[in-house]
């Protein structure tokens, strides 16, 4: 296990690079992909997910079937804890994107809040920390574009709008209508914060091993799907490390 301080040092490094791409895409107008990415550690699987895909019971039975531990809220509570911040008060940053009116207004009527960078960077300390003690599935946050990808699985769970409508309206309480409503407001939030914190397109596919439609392959299929393709990649590791 690294030691804090390099932990910083690397979480340091990574958020200067993507600034430096950033600063570059706005004066040529063109993405920068690559930069810094940790490596060592794992074996684990990130699942990034459309709410109402099934996508957070999909890692949850990952985990159950693979003897790990999967990290959702308790990422938030891990945050919490290291910044010694009460959770609700960083549940407005957990996956959201905020603009510097936001941070100031919050750290105006809040005066413990600790603000996006520092929050971000506490976010990627914990994922990192996470993934290098590996066997574990890490449910959202962005992680697939943080860490390396050759030490886990990156996977996708997507759904047609209308079983995800159906799901959130069921499961939630919610009209039709206010479930497509608070869907198409999740999907523009993820997709802001992904953007924000990562400089990246949350549907670019090349952020990912494996996409899956959940609704159409079925909760078992899917299941299965995550751990051959978990299973080869892994293969496919041991056999990189054996020629090195």
């Amino acid at each position: 296990m690294h030691n804090s301080t390099e932990l910083d040092q690397i979480v340091e490094r990574q958020i200067s690079t993507w600034d430096s791409q950033e600063r570059l895409r706005e004066e040529t107008g063109k993405k920068v992909s690559g930069g810094l990415r940790p490596r060592g550690g794992g074996p684990w699987v990130t699942v990034s997910l459309q709410l109402g895909s099934g996508g957070v019971e999909l890692a949850t039975a990952v985990a159950a079937r693979l003897g790990w531990q999967v990290f959702n809220k308790e990422l938030l509570q891990a945050i919490a804890s290291r910044m010694h911040v009460r959770e609700r008060i960083l549940a407005r940053l957990d996956g959201h994107a905020t603009g510097a009116l936001q941070d100031y207004l919050d750290h105006l009527f809040v005066p413990d809040h600790p603000g996006r960078p520092a929050y971000l960077r506490e976010m990627l300390g914990v994922l990192w920390t996470i993934a290098r003690e590996g066997h574990a599935v890490i449910v959202g946050r962005g992680a697939n574009w943080f860490l390396d990808p050759g030490d886990g699985l990156r996977v996708r769970v997507i759904a047609p709008s209308g079983t995800r409508v159906e799901w959130l309206a069921r499961t939630g309480t919610l009209s039709a209508a206010e479930a497509q409503r608070r869907i198409k407001e999740d999907d523009a939030d993820r997709a802001a914060f992904i953007r924000q914190a990562f400089k990246q397109d949350i549907d670019e596919g090349l952020g990912y091993d494996l996409v899956i439609n959940h609704a159409a392959l079925g909760h078992d299929a899917a299941i299965d799907s995550v751990l051959a393709a978990l299973g080869r990649k892994l293969e496919h590791r041991r056999g990189v490390q054996r020629t090195a």
